[in-house]
């Protein structure tokens, strides 16, 4: 969470990008989502999860660690940094794959909601402290030095991986099949499948518009709205407030409405909102005001609709095919995320800051369309026998 804030921030203070060049900086860090989870997808079906999320973290921790060395050397500039972002974002793939597989293999599906509240909370709380820490160090100790703290918490992370002492379950080999056999098996069963092919096609066109509002929220906030990192860091923690909130009310709201409402009407509100942030115009403590509001509203809402609509993707994956169904997903919608950060920059030159705003909270409406025709409407719970 502190990378998030305070890589940008090292472009933007240190090495003074422009919109384009930070949208390409964005590019490059969700570059790795469109060719490498199909086939690290296949490794995580191969192999125990819990030895290839700990090499991940150690890879991310060395990485990171890179940015406040070569800041030290005077030797940091855009193409190191580029390099070592799209590394990172392989990691992180890579990590990604092997969690939500994870997960499944030591809970049951009755539970998989309850373990999956208690993540997303544990990921909110660090969300609530991590943007707000690193808008202090930012401010403190300059954006490269801030990354330390944040390489230290992936060896922090290593540690509390080999913590778990429960046994995970044997991987069934199938040394037989090419591998190129078992990428287009957990491909058709994605898109074969009514749910995660809803939750897909939504997932990456809600991606594609937060790309550019993401990008562009950070170049606008502090070159026309005036903020600081600290104040910048404030909003993204008050948003991950609602998150932790989210994710703590997940599993009470699947337990009073059917799993459908809870999924349409969560989503709905983790999108409108951020037409507020183009619209709102007047003094900056006003300003300021409205950003938190949409952010805490936003994170809320999806951080219950996280919990949910991963627990329902978990159920209705075979466990054998948990690495390569999450590899499809992510192809798919981490690619429009990758397409949306590079869009991003040049209409932030073309149109402007606040317009491109308004274009992505317009966007956000057209996500909304692909759940509302699906069968998840009329879902009442989890689907524990399919």
């Amino acid at each position: 969470q502190v990378t998030l804030v305070a890589l940008p921030l090292t472009a933007v203070l240190v090495l003074h990008v422009n919109a384009e060049q930070l949208g390409l900086l964005r590019t490059v860090e969700w570059l790795p989502y469109i060719p490498f989870p199909l086939l690290l997808g296949v490794w995580v079906d191969r192999w125990r999860r819990r030895p290839l999320m700990i090499g991940a973290n150690i890879a991310r921790a060395f990485l990171i660690g890179l940015i406040p060395l070569l800041a030290v050397v005077h030797l940091l500039q855009l193409p190191p940094l580029y390099i070592i972002a799209f590394c990172t974002g392989v990691c992180t793939v890579w990590f990604d794959l092997c969690w939500q597989s994870f997960v499944p293999s030591m809970v049951p599906k009755k539970d998989l909601i309850e373990a999956n509240s208690k993540l997303g909370a544990s990921t909110a709380a660090a969300e609530v402290g991590g943007p707000g820490i690193a808008g202090v160090l930012v401010q403190v100790l300059t954006a490269p030095i801030a990354l330390c703290v944040d390489s230290l918490s992936f060896l922090l992370s290593v540690l509390s991986l080999l913590l778990i002492c429960t046994p995970e379950p044997s991987v069934a080999r199938t040394n037989h099949v090419h591998w190129l056999k078992e990428i287009a098996e957990g491909v058709r069963f994605t898109f074969r499948n009514p749910y995660i092919r809803t939750l897909t096609l939504q997932a990456a066109a809600w991606n594609f518009f937060f790309a550019i509002l993401d990008t562009i929220f950070l170049l606008y906030a502090l070159r026309e709205l005036g903020f600081s990192p600290s104040l910048l860091g404030l909003i993204y923690a008050m948003g991950a407030v609602g998150g932790l909130l989210g994710s703590a009310l997940a599993t009470l709201l699947m337990k009073r409405f059917h799993l459908g409402v809870v999924i349409c009407a969560t989503f709905t509100l983790g999108s409108v909102p951020f037409l507020l942030l183009s619209l709102t115009m007047g003094p900056r403590s006003i300003v300021l005001g409205v950003c938190v509001i949409v952010f805490f509203l936003v994170r809320t809402a999806l951080g219950i609709y996280t919990v949910v609509s991963i627990s329902l993707r978990q159920a209705v994956t075979p466990h054998g095919m948990m690495g390569r169904v999450g590899a499809g997903t992510r192809v798919l919608t981490y690619g429009a995320t990758t397409l949306g950060a590079l869009i991003s920059g040049f209409l932030g030159e073309i149109v402007g800051l606040r317009s491109s705003l308004l274009v992505a909270g317009c966007g956000f409406i057209v996500a909304l369309l692909p759940i509302f025709f699906s069968p998840i409407v009329r879902l009442r719970t989890i689907p524990i026998d399919s």
